[in-house]
C-alpha cells in the first residue's frame, strides 16, 4: 500500500461521513487535482462530431514562455499528471512538441504526460523524438474501416495516412522498448462486429494490446445543439442529459484547471471553444491565484444559485460536484499531500 492509499484510509476512518465532503470541497476550493495545457487549437482534421468548426477565437500555438510558466506553476503546488489534449486541437501541429514535453519531463514531481491526437501529421523525421520524449501515453482517435468513411467522419482524405503513420509509430516504439503506452481510440459506425472484421482492422490491431483497444461506445454531445445526430457515425444518438444542473456545480468547476495556448486559463476542457469562460492568464497570475481567485469563486457562487453558463446546458460531461468527491476521493486526498509535502521538502 502506497503513501496515498495510506492517507485515503485514514481520512475515511477517521472523517465522519457527513463531514467528508466539507473536508474534500475545502481541498479542492485550495488545489486543482486535474491539469490540461492545450499546445494549440488548430486541427489539420474538421471531424464531424467535434466542435472545432465552430470555433471563433483566434488560432495558434502556445510560445515557449507560456508554456514553461505554466509548467513551472504547476510543479510550485505539487505537480502530478498533464493532459495535452486540447478542447478543439491537434498536438503534433506544434513543431516544438517534443522540446515541451522534455521540459515537463525534467520536473521531478510531474507524473503521466499524455494526450490524444489524429496521428494524421506525424512524420518519419520526427516520431522517434516523440517517443523518447518523455511521453507517457498517446491515445489516437481515428476511424479504420475504409477512405470514404473516414473522409465523411474526420473531412479529410488522410485515411491510408493514418494507417501508415499508426504501423509506423507502433514499429519504432516495439524497437525502442515501447517507452509510450500508445492506445487507440476508435470513432467507428456501429455494429462494431462488422469493423472487427475488417481487414485494415485486423492489420492495425496486431499492433495492441486487446486492453488498449478502446470501440467508442458513449452517447456524443451536441456541443451546445450544433452537433446534429446526421454528423455522427452511424449507430449513434446524442447525449441528452438527465441531471438537474441548477441542483449542484458542475465537478469541473473544482477538478481542473486548463492554461490555454495564448496564456488565458479556464476550468473547462469540454466545452469552452472560445474562452467565454477564462479565469485570468497565465502570465498576469500565478496558477494558484488564479485557482484561488474572484471569476472562478463567482462562477461557483451562481452556479449554486441556479444560474448555468448557457454552454453548459446539456453537456453530456456534466457530473454533481458531490458525485466526484465520492469517486475521486484518493486523488483528492493525493493531491493534498504532494502539496504539503512539497513545502516541507523545501
Amino acid at each position: 500500500m502506497n503513501l496515498s492509499d495510506k492517507a485515503t484510509g485514514m481520512f475515511c476512518r477517521c472523517i465522519p461521513t457527513k463531514l467528508r465532503s466539507v473536508v474534500l470541497g475545502n481541498i479542492c476550493h485550495s488545489f486543482p487535482t486535474a491539469f490540461g495545457v492545450e499546445i494549440t487549437n488548430i486541427c489539420c482534421a474538421n471531424c464531424s462530431f467535434c466542435g472545432y468548426r465552430f470555433q471563433q477565437r483566434k488560432k495558434g500555438v502556445m510560445e515557449w514562455t507560456v508554456f514553461k510558466k505554466a509548467i513551472d506553476d504547476y510543479c510550485e503546488i505539487g505537480g502530478g499528471s498533464i493532459n495535452l489534449t486540447p478542447t478543439v486541437g491537434e498536438p503534433l501541429l506544434d513543431r516544438n512538441l517534443t522540446d515541451k514535453i522534455r521540459y515537463a519531463r525534467s520536473k521531478k514531481n510531474i507524473a503521466d504526460i499524455w494526450f490524444y491526437t489524429n496521428l494524421i501529421p506525424l512524420s518519419r523525421s520526427n516520431v522517434d523524438d516523440l517517443l523518447t520524449s518523455g511521453l507517457d501515453i498517446l491515445k489516437i482517435s481515428t476511424c479504420i474501416k475504409d477512405a470514404e468513411t473516414f473522409r465523411e467522419l474526420y473531412k479529410v482524405d488522410s485515411y491510408q495516412r493514418v494507417l501508415s503513420n499508426i504501423a509506423l509509430i507502433c514499429e519504432s516504439n516495439a524497437r525502442l522498448n515501447n517507452p509510450v503506452s500508445i492506445h487507440l481510440s476508435m470513432r467507428v459506425p456501429k455494429p462494431f462486429s462488422e469493423i472487427k472484421e475488417n481487414r485494415d482492422f485486423k492489420s492495425i490491431k496486431s499492433f495492441f494490446k486487446e486492453s488498449h483497444i478502446h470501440f467508442f461506445d458513449e452517447l456524443y454531445d451536441s456541443w451546445g445543439g450544433r452537433i446534429k445526430e446526421r454528423d455522427l457515425p452511424e449507430g449513434y444518438r446524442l447525449f441528452k442529459s438527465k441531471f438537474d444542473m441548477t441542483e449542484e456545480p458542475c465537478y469541473e468547476l473544482f477538478r481542473r484547471i486548463n492554461v490555454l495556448y495564448d496564456g488565458n486559463v479556464n476550468f473547462c476542457l469540454c466545452r469552452d471553444l472560445n474562452s467565454d469562460l477564462k479565469i485570468g492568464n497565465i502570465m498576469k497570475q500565478s496558477l494558484i491565484d488564479i485557482w484561488r481567485g474572484e471569476d472562478l469563486k463567482r462562477i461557483r457562487e451562481d452556479w449554486l444559485k441556479g444560474v448555468v453558463p448557457d454552454m453548459c446546458n446539456g453537456c453530456q460531461r456534466y457530473l454533481p460536484v458531490s458525485d466526484f468527491y465520492q469517486t475521486q476521493t484518493k486523488n483528492i486526498i493525493n493531491r493534498f499531500f504532494r502539496t504539503k509535502l512539497l513545502r516541507y521538502v523545501r
